[in-house]
């Protein structure tokens, strides 16, 4: 999937522009290409790699402007590497800022005076995208959010108030992107239960497959529930981010507690035919290694299979990040581990390589076959996924391609709980308690997971050589030898 925000950009350049979207993740570089000015979104986690791109352009002469959430929050740092900055949202200033670089009178700088009105925004340019790599495509129609949790950079960005875009604009953009299988980006989607009511009964007509964004609060209202589904939802992200509830308390996540039971909030969700990719966070201030442990037999017991599980880290622009620097908790490790994937600061009651290796212990356990297996006995058996996918946009060389697949990885296979887990699914499919296109979805699901556990684990020692080499144990014990 590639990010909506060179897409959403494009879409506000003047039309003298001539306009190319590079995304590394499907394309390299062009080195005989040069442009006359070159614009980089950053990320905590690719700052480094930014920064080597625009070297290699403003060493040819030409001007690089970044933009993005790290870089609006580190912008003398990010001046160090650009000609200029871009901060926070793009709307009321991309087009001033390009017309000085035409006059070659470039600012160090550009922010807007306050938040867009976002009711009609332009379309974002997907015609400059190779759809032939790319799965789904993110739509926004809302910008905001009404919570201020400690490690999240959204209400700083885009503000504590709520924007919301008028359903026709939201309808004609949906109706012109060159798939129907959605992502919405929004933080929360059904956080103003009246706009995502009339929201769903317009997208019943379009007939498109979506995911999106909710908090757990989402699980009490049952008929907004089976709305979402009829309108084509398949998935939806929610932050648990702990099941230790001092720690929820720590991060200013109190809204989770709306819903006391997570248990009884999940069934709800998986009862109405919706998977959940269930976010968790180790390594607030009252985490112990106990956390994980606690998380993982919390997926088995619940079948969550879609899981992001994070070592929490503290970007720049968080509260998070401003409280540990005055603590002296953070310090200069390198960007690329600022992923989630990796510790990046001193942890209250946890060193760093116990940290990381429970970490990578608890994921390779989380997404083995066996574990994968279990899940979907209690994910699939009561028939709750029976309902094929809204879009029917597959086509006749995709379902072979994927047939073939599917057959060598999970029944020419030497594993013995790959074959299990495919043999429960066609029985699952034989007995209609799963659809085919959400069975071979699962399937493809689980081996990315899988694939991309092996590929972390294929470069441990190299990684846990560098943890190693910021670990002083936990802050607890540093302090304690002061």
């Amino acid at each position: 999937m590639v990010p909506l925000g060179l897409p959403m950009v494009a879409s506000l350049t003047p039309d003298n522009y001539d306009i190319r979207i590079i995304d590394e993740e499907i394309e390299k570089i062009p080195q005989n290409d040069l442009p006359d000015v070159v614009g980089i979104t950053t990320l905590a986690s690719t700052i480094l790699r930014v920064y080597e791109i625009a070297k290699w352009y403003r060493e040819k002469g030409i001007k690089v402007i970044l933009g993005g959430p790290y870089s609006s929050f580190t912008v003398d740092d990010a001046l160090k590497h650009a000609d200029s900055v871009v901060i926070g949202e793009a709307e009321d200033v991309w087009e001033t800022c390009l017309r000085d670089f035409e006059k070659g009178e470039l600012k160090p700088f550009y922010k807007s005076e306050g938040k867009c009105e976002f009711k009609t925004p332009k379309f974002p340019r997907w015609d400059l995208i190779n759809m032939k790599k790319v799965f789904q495509v993110g739509v926004q129609v809302s910008r905001g959010c009404p919570y201020r949790c400690e490690f999240c950079l959204v209400s700083n960005v885009f503000g504590n108030k709520m924007r919301y875009r008028e359903f026709d604009n939201v309808v004609e953009e949906i109706k012109q992107l060159p798939t129907k299988k959605v992502l919405f980006i929004d933080d929360n989607l059904t956080a103003n239960k009246k706009y995502a009511r009339e929201l769903m009964q317009r997208l019943k007509p379009l007939k498109i497959s979506w995911g999106c964004m909710s908090s757990i609060e989402i699980a009490k209202d049952e008929a907004l529930l089976k709305e979402m589904v009829e309108a084509g939802c398949f998935n939806i992200l929610i932050g648990f981010e702990s099941l230790n509830p001092e720690s929820l308390d720590e991060t200013n996540k109190d809204h989770n507690k709306a819903a006391k039971i997570y248990e009884e909030a999940i069934k709800k969700i998986h009862n109405a035919g919706i998977h959940i990719t269930a976010s968790f966070v180790v390594g607030f201030d009252n985490d112990t290694l106990d956390e994980f442990d606690n998380i993982l037999d919390f997926t088995i017991k619940t079948g969550l299979s879609f899981v992001n599980l994070n070592i929490l880290g503290a970007p720049p622009g968080t509260a998070l990040f401003d409280r540990l620097t005055k603590e002296g908790r953070m310090y200069d490790s390198n960007p690329d581990f600022r992923s989630g994937l990796f510790p990046c600061m001193h942890y209250n009651k946890m060193s760093q390589i116990d940290i990381f290796n429970k970490y990578i212990a608890t994921l390779d356990k989380m997404f083995s076959y066996e574990t994968i297996y279990n899940k979907a006995i209690t994910l699939f058996g009561d028939g709750s996924f029976i309902l094929p996918f809204n879009d029917n946009e597959a086509t006749f060389f995709f379902k072979f391609k994927s047939t073939m697949l599917i057959l060598r990885e999970f029944y020419f296979t030497s594993d013995p709980y790959k074959k299990k887990i495919f043999k429960l699914l066609i029985g699952y499919i034989k007995a209609k308690t799963i659809s085919i296109d959400k069975a071979a979805s699962f399937l493809f699901s689980m081996l990315s997971y899988h694939r991309h556990i092996e590929i972390l684990k294929a470069n441990l020692n190299e990684y846990r050589e560098i943890v190693k080499s910021y670990d002083q144990g936990s802050w607890e014990e540093m302090n304690k030898n002061k």
